[in-house]
């Protein structure tokens, strides 16, 4: 069934998307060049997973005219600050760059506070500097811990994360309310529930079980098998997005 597209304005944009090479910051971005607008990426192609997978995305970007992408690690506010010095009439920003991964966070929770908390922080700093009154980020499903599902957009208790990553996003989603409430910008939290499709990330369990199914091994599941999960399909996601830019804060 074809994905229904979001309407876009006439009216070219500047958008700014972090996370551009990533899996959803790469559908959103090609979305809007395709549409006419123009879109600076910021993304630091770190090695989480397969750095040519996201390379090979960056690529397909490059080819269009109104893209400019930059290198750049999110906690180092010297350097997005000349990303915003450079491109000066930036329209809103679609901050969906962040370290990934539940289980990594364990692992290496320094990297969690520093791309995630600390860069988030540097973008809406960045962003009231500038009066860039728009920014829709990416939070995640993560934030609702031990609350018990079904789970609702106006659910207020997300005060159990139990992994890092949960964590440095709950912070963000907090340090989002403050900005809003102390300057004049909105800033939309986006909840993703686990997201799928095109060009997806390797270490997602849809890619990773359809890899085992071609290669005959066994599929590990986590927690004994005893799980329920929601799936989002990317090109929806990319809907939701866009569609949060005329969202005014409330």
């Amino acid at each position: 069934m074809p994905v229904k597209k979001t309407k876009t304005q006439s009216k070219e944009k500047v958008y700014m998307v972090t996370g551009s090479a990533g899996f959803i910051g790469f559908a959103v971005a090609r979305r809007l060049l395709e549409t006419g607008h123009k879109v600076v990426g910021v993304d630091n192609m770190n090695d989480y997973y397969d750095v040519i997978l996201k390379k090979k995305r960056n690529d397909i970007l490059l080819k269009f005219k109104k893209y400019h992408f930059h290198k750049v690690h999110l906690e180092d506010i010297k350097k997005i600050r000349e990303v915003f010095d450079t491109h000066k009439n930036i329209d809103v920003i679609i901050h969906l760059g962040a370290q990934a991964g539940v289980r990594y966070s364990m692992e290496n929770p320094w990297q969690y506070a520093h791309s995630n908390y600390i860069g988030s922080l540097n973008i809406f700093e960045c962003a009231k500097e500038k009066k860039i009154p728009h920014i829709i980020s990416a939070s995640s499903s993560s934030v609702y811990g031990n609350s018990k599902p079904p789970y609702h957009e106006k659910d207020s208790k997300t005060d159990t994360p139990i992994s890092v990553y949960a964590a440095t996003k709950k912070g963000v989603e907090s340090l989002a309310h403050t900005y809003t409430h102390l300057y004049p910008m909105t800033i939309v939290n986006l909840r993703f529930f686990t997201v799928y499709g095109p060009w997806s990330r390797p270490d997602m369990a849809m890619l990773k079980f359809a890899q085992k199914i071609v290669t005959d091994e066994k599929i590990v599941l986590y927690n004994k098998g005893k799980m329920k999960r929601g799936f989002t399909y990317v090109e929806d996601i990319v809907d939701g997005v866009l569609a949060a830019e005329h969202v005014e804060s409330g």
